[in-house]
């Protein structure tokens, strides 16, 4: 005789419950692979200025105002702010017909009288001084149509500035769970798209407003994000979501290993291309995927054209059991508590040193190789996006080890034990590789240089179950908040060192410049034409970088010892909540989720934007 099961029903949907919903092919996998594209979307919007700003920003001009004197005078001037109109200067070409060349609107070399009458022929002297002057000029009027006139403190301006909008995040991540993140995302993506096409229009008529483009593109960044995690919680059960944020995160690495080498290969063709191409690429992309993401999202799965019943009312009983592990206080947080908080205090500053170094390993990383390694702009590009491979790869397998490490019974370690020791050997790596790089770094040997920069990612990706994950460990109910603040300290300790870090090649800059007069001085005093190129300004020596470097070495080092000695990954006794409450989540501990793993799965969707290409932030 058979026997009658009683079947489950959903209260909502008043339709029987699935237990299982495969992955492979589903709705929601269709989901996270757009998801994906728009994290591809902005990593490439916003990582893209890190290889721009190596060709767009205007250099000084190679050859200064000077006198030659050999028989007779020849004075040779240049305007700075103008532009060459004379016709090129040939070996028969006179002294007297030298001076019907003279100051005509913009002309940037002018040859003044010479001190003789009738003809006279040029010596062989002058002849390859001006014809040097003539090429340089030419170059100057080429790279002036395609760069911006900006220093390099105000260079550090522009890069920080996408961190300024970022910390829109603050707002915006408290509301991301009130607001459709469909239309969220698609705000977000708009403003990325205007951002970087206006960019290259307003670039010649001030460089302030190349600023205010560039933090509207942080503005789109903090907008995109926390909507998409939003977006996570509601497609995906807990269960899932860590593929899911593996996977939709996996995104931004993407878009910089596109950007980068093509942006690359457009410095190094400035007739076809130039830097202006980078940014209007970068709309392009993020374009045609704002398109198929309107045609093709939605906020929920009950509002997708194309989900099936079976899946939605599996996503949704999942999400209802979901919800009994939640914190359902409305109340203020417990800031006393919070302030009060000794391992929110270590967690904050381990975060922010291990994201100092990180800002000039991958942001500034271009700048680097231009400025000392003198690569050339295509590879430049594609070594640039090697780290970023490293990084993705790193802690991918970092969180994988760390897992495997928590999730046997018992633990082969505690939950502060396996963080500490993920951050020890990350920090402690990352600080020697960064002090490391320039007493490798020459011209013309670039690989030991780039197999250190390698190695100091992949010890930078061992933070992520380190501190990042101690940090939403602490008060999994207070995740969001928590994550808010560790976000608006990183942030801002990334828009200082931005700027810190171009002031002080800045100032170095300054303190060689007598030195660097009398190079030109002597370049110009030999008749050897190759000995002028060696005249032009080069922004960032290498004693200059070695300053920046070993300054992110201390720092990466100093977790080493406050972290490890006052560090916890332990949920704090404030946080755990009332008697009642455990009580309730210990009823439904067997058909629910619990509320530290879900707080840890939600946030470290959060958290992965630190790991980001350009902070911002980049």
């Amino acid at each position: 005789m058979s026997t009658v099961r009683p079947v489950e029903w959903n209260e909502l949907s008043l339709c029987p419950m699935e237990n299982k919903s495969r992955v492979f092919p589903s709705t929601r996998l269709f989901m996270a692979i757009l998801l994906c594209f728009c994290f591809i979307s902005l990593s490439v919007t916003t990582s893209n200025i890190s290889q721009a700003m190596v060709c767009m920003v205007r250099k000084p001009s190679p050859l200064p105002n000077h006198k030659v004197t050999e028989n007779r005078h020849i004075r040779l001037e240049r305007d700075l702010g103008g532009l060459l109109t004379s016709p090129p200067i040939d070996s028969n070409l006179s002294a007297q017909d030298a001076t019907c060349y003279q100051k005509s609107p913009n002309n940037s070399v002018i040859v003044v009288s010479c001190q003789q009458h009738g003809l006279l022929k040029w010596t062989s002297q002058q002849q390859v001084l001006m014809r040097a002057v003539h090429f340089f000029s030419k170059h100057e009027q080429l790279m002036r149509n395609r760069s911006v006139r900006v220093n390099s403190t105000f260079a550090g301006v522009i890069y920080a500035a996408q961190n300024v909008g970022s910390l829109f995040m603050l707002i915006a991540g408290w509301q991301a769970d009130r607001l459709n993140g469909k239309w969220t995302i698609a705000s977000a993506l708009t403003l990325l798209i205007l951002s970087n096409s206006l960019l290259p229009t307003v670039a010649s008529t001030s460089p302030w407003l190349v600023a205010a483009f560039r933090m509207i593109t942080g503005i789109g960044d903090a907008l995109l994000f926390p909507s998409a995690s939003s977006m996570i919680t509601r497609w995906f059960p807990p269960k899932e979501r860590s593929f899911a944020i593996g996977f939709i995160t996996g995104g931004r690495q993407l878009g910089t290993l596109l950007i980068l080498p093509i942006g690359g290969v457009f410095c190094e063709r400035p007739m076809e291309y130039g830097w202006r191409a980078i940014f209007y690429l970068s709309s392009i992309i993020g374009a045609v995927i704002l398109v198929v993401w309107l045609f093709l999202s939605a906020d929920k799965p009950s509002k997708h054209f194309c989900v099936s019943k079976r899946e939605e009312r599996y996503i949704l009983r999942k999400i209802e059991e979901e919800i009994i592990g939640k914190r359902s206080d409305r109340g203020s947080p417990p800031w006393n508590k919070l302030v009060q908080c000794l391992p929110l205090y270590m967690g904050i500053g381990a975060l922010v040193c291990h994201e100092y170094p990180l800002v000039i390993m991958l942001q500034l990383l271009p700048k680097y190789f231009s400025d000392v390694l003198e690569l050339s702009n295509t590879t430049n590009g594609l070594i640039s996006s090697l780290p970023s491979i490293v990084l993705l790869i790193s802690k991918t397998l970092s969180c994988i080890v760390a897992s495997l490490i928590t999730a046997r019974k018992p633990p082969l370690l505690g939950a502060t034990t396996c963080c500490k020791f993920f951050n020890l050997i990350g920090s402690l790596g990352l600080a020697i590789c960064v002090g490391l790089v320039p007493l490798l770094g020459s011209k013309g040997n670039p690989v030991p240089v780039i197999l250190v920069l390698c190695f100091a990612n992949a010890f930078a990706g061992m933070h992520t179950p380190g501190v990042q994950t101690a940090l939403v460990q602490l008060a999994p109910a207070y995740s969001g908040i928590i994550t808010g603040i560790a976000f608006s300290f990183s942030a801002i300790f990334s828009i200082i060192n931005k700027i810190a870090s171009s002031f002080i090649l800045l100032q170095y800059g300054r303190s060689s410049s007598s030195m660097s007069n009398y190079k030109e001085q002597r370049c110009l005093s030999t008749n050897r034409v190759h000995t002028i190129c060696e005249c032009c300004y080069r922004s960032g020596t290498p004693n200059e970088w070695a300053v920046v470097f070993e300054i992110s070495a201390v720092v990466a080092l100093l977790p080493v010892v406050f972290f490890t000695v006052w560090g916890s990954a332990d949920t704090q006794p404030w946080a755990k909540g009332s008697a009642k409450a455990r009580k309730q989540d210990n009823q439904h501990s067997t058909t629910t989720s619990s509320l530290s793993d879900d707080g840890v799965v939600k946030t470290l969707a959060q958290c992965s934007l630190f790991l980001a290409q350009d902070l911002g932030s980049a």
